[in-house]
């Protein structure tokens, strides 16, 4: 059965509704029992954490990223994907998508072998969920800061030996409107794979098509994707305004304070409701690591706090971002999931149940695995959070095994 753990007196966010003060037993891997801090009872012995009324949550989730805590990977390296779990957690992420970025095939493929690798591994720190294909089926005029050097249009004899050899590839970013783009999200859909529309130049039509075709997920509304333009004097839709208004669509925003500004996440919100959209940071390797030079798949990349005065937020001091060395197009991001949620809360001006909904019960609907994560329930694994007002992260804990502790809890 392994352990037993109560984690007791705090305000438990499940995230359909709030206990104060609540507790949780954990029994081993999973959640046993939840509920007011005076219903919940143990027998036998068991480890009594005392969080002080701090707040409980579901592990933060994340679909989107490309790296972080200096761990890259398309790097191809077990030692980058455990030096992205190990720090992952301290932003309170239990549970991660890692995502490959366009490059040579041969190249996804190692990286996507890596992460299979890494998975079959009982890694001191968030859980790998799986691999996020992200590219090369891109449109070059939606490119952002992709590698135009490696984008191609999909070709079954390309892909399909790919995902008949790698099951763990369960989310696909591409756009729709290329050629063999449609077809390849039947075979998505054919396969439980969810299929994404991303780095997209499509208009309305195409997205409907797509929507047809298997396509249920927008990635990182906004951000490299078409919106209304003019086409012979008559205004066209673009790939922005077709998410926000197609119900079976659901969208991800990088809500790192520099990618969207409040009035666009809070118009996302507002039109796509609170049940349809999560937070992702598309990290990649300098998140955690502080100002300086890098490169995201071949590409030079600087990261720096400069704000344009014409932002809704203005630079603070380590909140940071990552561009292309021209400073032409965000490089990702150098976000951590705590970050998000603080941005959530405090620019956009959502509660703290509402903005973690967004990082946990969310993601996990929107990938399938909300029968084991994204709530705090019995018989759910027990990926707990535990952060304080300030919304920094005190405690991370993955399957019932603390990962990250940064206060000392009474025991």
């Amino acid at each position: 059965m392994g352990d037993t753990i109560l984690l007791t007196n705090g305000k438990v966010i499940t995230p359909f509704r709030q206990i104060n003060p609540g507790t949780i037993l954990i029994e081993g891997d999973s959640i046993k029992d939840i509920g007011p801090s005076d219903k919940i009872r143990v027998s036998g012995k068991a480890q009594v954490i005392d969080v002080q009324g701090m707040w409980i949550s579901p592990g933060f989730i994340d679909l989107h990223l490309h790296g972080s805590w200096g761990g890259d990977v398309m790097s191809a390296s077990l030692n980058d994907l455990t030096r992205m779990a190990e720090g992952l957690v301290k932003g309170g992420v239990t549970s991660f998508l890692p995502s490959t970025l366009s490059g040579p095939l041969s190249g996804i493929v190692k990286a996507v072998e890596c992460i299979e690798k890494a998975m079959d591994k009982e890694l001191k720190g968030a859980k790998i969920l799986g691999v996020h294909l992200e590219g090369p089926y891109f449109n070059m005029e939606q490119r952002g800061a992709q590698n135009p050097e490696y984008i191609i249009p999909p070709r079954p004899e390309d892909y399909l030996p790919i995902l008949d050899q790698h099951p763990s590839i369960i989310r696909v970013s591409a756009a729709p409107e290329i050629p063999g783009a449609l077809e390849l999200g039947q075979e998505l859909r054919r396969r439980g794979i969810v299929a994404s529309i991303g780095h997209s130049n499509a208009t309305y039509q195409e997205v409907i098509q797509a929507v047809e075709n298997g396509y249920t997920h927008a990635t990182h509304i906004f951000s490299a994707m078409s919106t209304v333009r003019r086409i012979d004097a008559y205004r066209v839709s673009g790939v922005v305004e077709a998410v926000l208004v197609i119900d079976e669509l659901t969208t991800e925003m990088i809500a790192d304070g520099h990618h969207l500004p409040p009035s666009l996440m809070k118009l996302v919100l507002k039109c796509k409701g609170m049940e349809k959209v999560c937070l992702v940071t598309d990290a990649m390797m300098a998140a955690g690591m502080g100002p300086g030079k890098y490169t995201l798949g071949g590409l030079d990349v600087i990261v720096e706090s400069a704000v344009p005065g014409v932002f809704e937020i203005p630079a603070q001091e380590g909140n940071d971002v990552a561009k292309l060395a021209d400073r032409s197009a965000f490089a990702s991001s150098v976000a951590t999931m705590d970050q998000l949620l603080r941005v959530a809360v405090r620019h956009v001006g959502l509660n703290v149940p509402d903005a973690v909904k967004l990082i946990t019960l969310n993601p996990a609907r929107m990938q399938k695995i909300d029968h084991v994560r994204g709530l705090l329930a019995p018989g759910m694994k027990a990926d707990i959070t535990v952060f304080d007002d300030d919304i920094k992260v005190q405690l991370t804990m993955v399957e019932g095994k603390i990962r990250y502790q940064k206060t000392s809890f009474c025991f």
